[in-house]
């Protein structure tokens, strides 16, 4: 029998040993999450073309006697005409679709018969039919909008500051403004917390929408409530909207964009993994003003979502914090745009919240754009228009073949057309196999089109665990009606063979029971059965009728290990997408360390308390505790196989209640081996964590002042040899 333990104590050896030696050799593969493959996708889906800059439109016919001045807004209409914001110059600057001036407005006569001018204006906005048409420009410092003849740049008429009780400061400075196909018109001012203000075409206030979100803490709220200057304290105070655009599809929803104050820049970032939309500085809301916006995305389509510290910003020279989303752009086919002026970067998305393609950085040369300049981003037919306030111009990208099979690929999608949407997508992908959100349309095809095996391939590949849950669903429902009959013999079956089994292991331990002697492995490997479901008669029978060994105890952790090894290759996909896993030598560490680590503080601890079990006690004691792990983590990983979506909770709390029932194992089996009363063996168990986290320190001070004095060493050895 020593014979037999000598062996399992070798085998253990060699689980831990083994791997280390394999990894010298061959290198350890781990599968990451590549962040860039969704941030960065390539090739270019737009390229720069020309940079239109006062001079470029000098050259053209009617040129541009004053220069552009800090532009603050650009747009265009379904005809290419462009309408610049000239701030500086207080005037508007409209050019046709190839930039050549047509005319400006700067000059009016009011409807008070006076001639009057624009002071601060800070945007427009175009209705191009129905009752309700013409450029509309928010005239900020002059706390008015002014509506004009987009052809000819006559005024039509003033929408005043509207009276109303809705708020009582009486500050209006509108900074953009869009219509909506019932001529009401949506109005974000600067300074106005509470949200979008809506007004009728005629400029009564409705309401505000949108409003977000303030975020308090307990002691502020406290504080708030007892200061008597609850308003000069409170700094916690709502964002505002500082851009909006009408969504081309419907003609009736808003995006809006709003900066986050620093308070609030942790729980931007935050969100970009949780797609909280609270946080989200893009919005697009209803009448009503409920946030409608998809973020089915991988990350919160709300920019940048690698974000680095400052410190490494500051040695890199890489943006640091999350994106500052200047202005938004509603394109085609549900596709929009966000300009972050931070990273003087373009992002585009489809109307789920995939990110599509990003173009611009910052620099000098035609493409880029000055950090802090680019704050305005339009749509032109297939062209996009950056405005840059900082060199007085705007950067005219284009669409390249590549754009075009992304837009072709999203019109066929949106209008059903899947059977030629999937051959559009497959020609993206023969461009660009690493486009995440080509293999996410593609499955989404397949699954409408009742192909469910071949999208899960495609979810697979994405890394799409949401759609891959509800494809899977169909696949396993097609299963079951097919083997419906033979699984549920199969499970009957199994629950027959698990009755004899467990029959079994109830004989031989009845048997072994009356056994003097020392007991066969067998017996003491089924002993292992009793102890789990009769805790306080089997650590007792365990410790002084010798019913278990130290070679069914390595044995038991053996098993383990390898379940737990087998979870970490066999979990499904819906719970590992990634398909990491772990080499069983750390699988090994992180189950063998732990008990030896236990073993060695509850010892040191119960034999100052007059404990009654020595090391060899308290190590079977242990390891037989860990039976319910193999039989539950095993299970566990074979539903992760089948289950997904809220089902996949299932194979989780199987875990959970196998750690459960291991702690009181432990717990029951410490006090019997011991023979503590239970408000002993529960300080003794506190004490033993405490011991634990006490011998690791000990162990990380000694190998680091152990490998110092090595590198200490060395460096004198070198230094002697050198001199």
């Amino acid at each position: 029998m020593k014979k037999v333990t000598r062996i399992l104590v070798f085998v253990m050896m060699l689980l831990m040993v083994f791997p280390v030696a394999i990894s010298a050799i061959v290198p350890y593969e781990t599968y990451t999450y590549d962040i860039d493959g969704f941030t960065v996708p390539s090739p270019h889906a737009y390229v720069p073309d020309i940079l239109v800059d006062s001079a470029y439109i000098g050259e053209l016919a009617g040129g541009l006697e004053i220069p552009l001045n800090g532009p603050s807004d650009i747009e265009a209409d379904s005809e290419g005409n462009v309408y610049i914001t000239d701030n500086g110059n207080n005037r508007i600057v409209v050019l046709d679709k190839d930039y050549r001036l047509k005319f400006i407005i700067d000059k009016f006569v009011n409807s008070n018969g006076v001639d009057d001018g624009f002071n601060n204006p800070a945007s427009t906005f175009v209705v191009e039919s129905g009752d309700h048409r013409g450029l509309y420009v928010c005239d900020t410092a002059n706390s008015r909008l002014l509506v004009f003849d987009q052809y000819t740049g006559e005024i039509i008429r003033e929408i005043n500051k509207p009276k109303t009780t809705l708020y009582s400061d009486g500050k209006y400075s509108p900074v953009s403004c869009v219509v909506d196909k019932y001529g009401r018109i949506y109005v974000a001012a600067n300074d106005r917390t509470e949200g979008i203000m809506v007004m009728t075409s005629e400029g009564k206030l409705i309401n505000f929408i949108g409003a977000p979100k303030v975020t308090v803490t307990a002691a502020e709220a406290l504080r708030n409530m007892l200061s008597s200057k609850a308003d000069e304290l409170n700094t916690n105070i709502a964002t505002t909207f500082v851009n909006l655009d009408l969504d081309q599809a419907s003609q009736e929803f808003v995006y809006g964009t709003c900066i986050f104050n620093k308070d609030e820049e942790e729980n931007q970032i935050a969100a970009i993994t949780s797609k909280d939309g609270t946080y989200s500085p893009t919005r697009l809301l209803n009448a009503k003003g409920k946030d409608i916006m998809k973020r089915n995305g991988f990350f919160l389509p709300a920019g940048e979502v690698d974000i680095i510290t400052e410190e490494l910003s500051s040695s890199t020279e890489i943006p640091a914090g999350p994106s500052q989303v200047k202005d938004i752009a509603s394109g085609p086919n549900g596709v929009w745009s966000i300009i972050d002026s931070n990273r003087c970067k373009v992002y585009t998305y489809d109307n789920d919240g995939n990110l599509l393609y990003i173009f611009g950085d910052i620099g000098d040369q035609l493409g880029n754009l000055q950090r802090g300049g680019s704050q305005a981003i339009t749509y032109q037919g297939s062209k996009i228009l950056v405005l840059d306030i900082k060199t007085n111009s705007f950067t005219v990208y284009r669409r390249t073949e590549y754009g075009n099979l992304l837009d072709e690929a999203i019109s066929l999608q949106n209008s059903s057309e899947y059977d030629l949407a999937i051959e559009k997508w497959e020609d993206v992908l023969a461009r660009n196999n690493n486009f995440d959100t080509a293999y996410v349309a593609i499955g989404k095809a397949l699954h409408r089109e009742g192909r469910y095996s071949e999208a899960i391939g495609y979810f697979e590949t994405a890394f799409d665990v949401e759609n891959y849950a509800t494809t899977f669903k169909e696949v396993r429902k097609e299963v079951m009606e097919i083997w419906f009959i033979p699984m549920i013999v199969g499970i009957v079956a199994l629950f027959i063979l698990l009755g004899k089994a467990f029959g079994w292991v109830g004989k031989v331990n009845k048997a072994a029971q009356f056994k003097s002697g020392r007991r066969t492995l067998k017996e003491e490997l089924c002993y292992g059965m009793h102890i789990i479901f009769h805790p306080f008669d089997g650590y007792w029978d365990l410790k002084h009728e010798q019913r278990g060994s130290v070679r069914a105890s390595l044995i038991y952790i053996i098993v383990t290990v390898l379940a737990f090894h087998y979870q970490s290759m066999g979990t499904g996909f819906y719970q590992n997408p990634q398909g990491s896993y772990n080499s069983i030598f750390m699988t090994a560490t992180s189950i063998i360390i732990p008990v030896i680590l236990w073993v060695i503080g509850n010892w040191c601890f119960t034999t100052l308390f007059d404990g009654e079990g020595n090391m060899k006690h308290i190590f079977m004691a242990t390891s037989y505790a860990l039976f319910p792990l193999p039989l539950f983590v095993v299970v566990s990983t074979i539903l992760t196989n089948v289950l997904v979506g809220d089902e996949a909770q299932i194979a989780t709390m199987l875990v959970t209640l196998a750690f459960v029932w291991l702690a009181f194992l432990v717990i029951f089996g410490m006090q019997t081996i011991h023979n503590f009363s239970t408000g002993k063996n529960i300080v003794m168990v506190i004490c033993t964590l405490v011991g634990m986290i006490f011998i690791v320190f000990v162990a990380l001070l000694f190998t680091t002042l152990a490998s110092k004095m090595i590198s200490f060493i060395g460096t004198l050895i070198d230094e002697i040899t050198f001199r």
